[in-house]
């Protein structure tokens, strides 16, 4: 690697560590400033190469995808948990799995799921009471859980829903970096080692059983005849295309990916509405006026203020790729083997691209009066060939979940309310986002 190119604080043993471990999503948002677009970083046992630029992004994820791949560190950490699904698969099995996963986010399907997720934030909302102090992280947690429940494996209830969000606490704690970042092999038995095991086994016994279930259903339905993605890959394994274990991976990704990304964008987008009333106030005269919610209702500033939201606190903040062969980026060499990080927090909250770009400024997403900007200064489901299989089900979700809340309800700041995320797995709050209701 060329020595040329700019290194965050080189300490001796800890290299970047220490400047990262204290704050790492300012490091994050001053890093290009200090050292533009293209920088290293190191911690021990680990160092990478960020391009904190959309054009650069572009080149990796769409234009020049032959020369990077996924990160194969990144895919034996999440492998341990995944397996072969779709985040973690490669080449023919990648293809397979996506041909199989595919079908469940067709759009006619997503028109289906649409029902369910009106339904289920309606049972949600109908349980809160005037003043109540509600947790938004929590409630929209147990939200997208039952929203997957029922639209991605077919049951009326997942029922073991506390064990889904503590395998997903618990998972993404272990990628939390402590005050010096280091990385801990798994067989080391740390407290967050031993809690991470627990959980993801506790979790396979969740899929297990919702497997037993489904393949004992005795409704008359065959397998083959549902819709429902759990259905799709039973038939799949009752045809021998795909292996017991190869359901398992593929439901554990959905499982996991489909729901905690989902809720830690609606958290934040409840949170950023409770504390900017202006924004919420118009948001409830969009949502108030049709008579029904549907996937077709026009909710052009209720998807403004998700994109900018998303923008803000984007769920994945960090992608990362490995280069398979040389690359000239800016000017300097990358050789084969690089580790290359693509930091959506950097990116969604430059100047660069955005005015004033920690503000919450729906309205820059006016297609008549909004910022110009390159496609890749925003990108929090990824891009090109292996962007989010979930985006569309996932912005469907948000948009249902917050009108059918804001119809009955406005939420309130309270003295505890912040949105303070942590950088783990994800970016997920690291606390309860307080709000008060108000009916």
């Amino acid at each position: 690697m060329s020595d040329a190119i700019p290194t965050a604080s080189r300490l001796p043993i800890l290299g970047s560590a220490l400047e990262i471990g204290r704050d790492p999503f300012r490091f994050l948002e001053e890093a290009p400033k200090r050292y533009g677009p293209v920088f290293r970083v190191s911690i021990p046992g680990l160092s990478c190469v960020c391009y904190a630029d959309a054009a650069l992004v572009e080149r990796v994820l769409v234009e020049e995808t032959e020369r990077y791949r996924k990160d194969p560190h990144e895919l034996d950490l999440l492998g341990e948990l995944l397996g072969d699904g779709l985040l973690t698969a490669h080449g023919e099995r990648w293809e397979q799995g996506r041909e199989h996963v595919q079908p469940a986010f067709y759009p006619g399907r997503l028109v289906e799921y649409a029902e369910d997720m009106l339904e289920q934030t309606q049972y949600l909302v109908d349980g809160w009471e005037d003043g109540q102090r509600i947790d938004c992280y929590d409630a929209a947690t147990q939200l997208t859980l039952s929203i997957v429940a029922t639209t991605m494996f077919g049951v009326d209830d997942v029922g073991e829903t506390d064990v889904i969000a503590e395998a997903s606490d618990a998972i993404t704690s272990r990628f939390a970096p402590s005050s010096v970042p280091m990385e801990i092999p798994l067989w080391v038995p740390t407290p967050t080692n031993r809690r991470y095991r627990r959980a993801t086994d506790a979790l396979d016994d969740v899929v297990e059983e919702i497997l037993r279930r489904r393949r004992e259903s005795a409704d008359g339905v065959a397998i083959g005849d549902r819709s429902d993605l759990c259905s799709t890959l039973l038939a799949a394994g009752e045809s021998g295309v795909l292996s017991d274990a190869e359901i398992r991976d593929h439901l554990v990704t959905m499982l996991f990916a489909g729901h905690e990304t989902t809720a830690i964008g609606m958290a934040y987008t409840l949170g950023l509405l409770a504390t900017h009333p202006d924004e919420q106030d118009r948001v409830i005269t969009e949502v108030r006026t049709p008579e029904e919610l549907s996937p077709q209702t026009a909710l052009p500033h209720t998807d403004r203020v998700i994109r900018e939201a998303l923008r803000l606190y984007p769920p994945a903040y960090m992608l990362f790729r490995q280069t398979t062969t040389t690359d000239v980026v800016a000017g300097y060499d990358i050789p084969a083997g690089t580790r290359v990080a693509l930091p959506q927090w950097s990116i969604h909250r430059s100047d660069r691209y955005y005015d004033d770009p920690l503000e919450f400024r729906p309205d820059r997403w006016d297609p008549e009066t909004g910022e110009d900007r390159p496609e890749f200064a925003y990108f929090p489901f990824g891009g090109g060939q292996r962007q989010c299989i979930g985006r569309r089900f996932a912005l469907l979700e948000l948009r249902l979940c917050l009108a059918r809340i804001l119809r009955s309800v406005r939420l309130e700041p309270t003295p505890e309310t912040a949105l303070s995320p942590t950088p783990a797995l994800t970016s997920r709050p690291d606390g309860p986002v307080w709000a008060r209701v108000r009916r």
